[in-house]
């Protein structure tokens, strides 16, 4: 009787002891699934921000010649929609803070606060904005 006591409690604690191992199998492949999603994330991430690089890379080094006003407001009336809407798009938060000081900075153009009288002070605050954005860029 005892023997086949024994018998029995094995052969109903063999399938809980396979469960448990399956279970342990299971949970390993969702963290090696959840893992490899993080990685493709993380991945898709560096994509974006560098399609957001190459754009911001060719939309800062716009020039503007206020010795045309107009032009020069409607050129930076342009860009900073261009420079607002790239910001919006990336998920890089450093570019796109350093895209929305540009977007700011030319609408000050836009806006005729900046003429020909201070445009030297603009460009060269203008020209550190865009060496920002090629900076984070680089990765420097």
């Amino acid at each position: 009787m005892r023997i086949r006591g024994t018998f029995v409690m094995l052969a109903l604690t063999l399938p809980l002891l396979a469960a448990t191992t399956a279970c342990g199998e299971l949970q390993e492949a969702q963290q090696g699934v959840q893992d490899a999603k993080e990685g493709i994330d993380r991945a898709q991430q560096g994509l974006d921000t560098a399609q957001s690089c190459a754009k911001a890379t060719g939309l800062v080094s716009f020039t503007l010649n206020f010795s045309d006003p107009q032009r020069a407001a409607e050129t930076a009336r342009n860009k900073a929609e261009e420079l607002g809407n790239l910001a919006e798009q990336t998920s890089d938060q450093a570019l796109s803070e350093a895209l929305l000081d540009m977007q700011r900075s030319a609408e000050r153009v836009a806006s005729g606060e900046v003429t020909i009288d201070n445009s030297a002070e603009w460009s060269q605050r203008k020209l550190d904005q865009a060496q920002r954005v090629l900076d984070i860029c680089s990765g420097g």
